[in-house]
C-alpha cells in the first residue's frame, strides 16, 4: 500500500514531461509510439500507457499507422488492453481521418449518370474497414434530396434494412434512388446476394411509383462498379 502513491508520482511526473516536450518541442518529434502514448493518456488517466501503445501499434497494426486509422469500434474493443473509452478515442481519431481525407471539391448540384453515383458512393464508403449500406434519394431533376446510411456490419457483410429503404425514399418525397455499398476486403463485383437484392428491391420500389435507377459498389482498392452501366443488369431498373 505505501508504494502506490510513489508509483502515481511517477506516472503524473513521466506524462507532465511528455506534455512539457510537445509544448516546446511540437508533435512531429515523437516516435510513434510515443505520439500514440500520448494520445492514450487522454482515455486511460491513471495507468502507464506506453506498454499499450507498442501493443498496439506494433503487433496489432504492424507499425501502420494507415491500418490503424482503418480500424472500427469493434476492432479496437477486441484487442487485450484496451478498454471501452480508448475504443471510442481510436475510433474517432479514424472517422476523423476518413472524413478529412475525402474530396472537398465543388458539390454538384444535379446527379445524373454513373459517375455522379460513384462520386458520391466514394464519399461515404472510400475507405471503410466494414461494409456499409446507402440509399441515396433524388428528384426528378436529379438533385440529391437525403443520404442515409442504413446498416453497417462486418468486414464481409452488412444486411440491408429493406424497410427503411422505402420508408426513406417515401419520407423525402424522392422520384428515384440509387443503391450503394462497399466490399472493404474485396473487389467491387457484385455477388450473388447483391444481385438478388437489387432485383428485389427494384420490383418493390416500381410498385410503390418511384425507382432504383443504380447500385453502386466500392471495392477494397476505391475500385467503383455501377450495376445499371452493366448490360446484364441494366435490364433489371426499369
Amino acid at each position: 500500500m505505501e508504494n502506490k502513491p510513489e508509483k502515481k508520482k511517477v506516472h503524473d511526473d513521466h506524462r507532465k514531461r511528455v506534455r512539457e516536450n510537445v509544448l516546446k518541442n511540437g508533435l512531429s518529434q515523437l516516435e510513434d509510439h510515443r505520439l500514440l502514448e500520448l494520445l492514450l493518456f487522454y482515455s486511460i488517466p491513471r495507468k502507464d500507457t506506453n506498454e499499450l501503445a507498442h501493443h498496439i501499434l506494433e503487433d496489432e497494426f504492424d507499425e501502420s499507422w494507415c491500418e490503424l486509422l482503418k480500424g472500427d469500434l469493434d476492432r479496437f474493443k477486441r484487442i487485450f488492453g484496451v478498454g471501452e473509452n480508448t475504443a471510442v478515442l481510436l475510433s474517432v481519431v479514424g472517422e476523423i481521418h476518413r472524413r478529412a481525407s475525402k474530396p472537398t471539391g465543388v458539390k454538384k448540384r444535379y446527379y445524373k449518370t454513373a459517375d455522379d453515383y460513384i462520386s458520391l458512393a466514394k464519399e461515404r464508403l472510400e475507405g471503410e474497414a466494414v461494409e456499409k449500406v446507402y440509399i441515396l434519394c433524388f428528384d426528378n431533376a436529379g438533385k440529391l434530396k437525403k443520404s442515409v446510411q442504413l446498416s453497417s456490419g462486418g468486414e464481409v457483410s452488412a444486411l440491408l434494412d429493406v424497410r427503411k429503404a422505402v420508408q426513406t425514399v417515401m419520407d423525402c418525397d424522392g422520384v428515384k434512388a440509387v443503391l450503394c455499398h462497399n466490399h472493404p476486403t474485396g473487389n467491387c463485383e457484385p455477388s450473388a446476394g447483391d444481385i438478388d437484392t437489387t432485383r428485389s428491391l427494384c420490383v418493390m420500389f416500381r410498385k410503390l411509383g418511384f425507382f432504383l435507377v443504380d447500385h453502386i459498389i466500392i471495392g477494397e482498392n476505391g475500385d467503383a462498379f455501377s450495376m445499371y452501366s452493366d448490360p446484364q443488369f441494366k435490364g433489371m431498373f426499369y
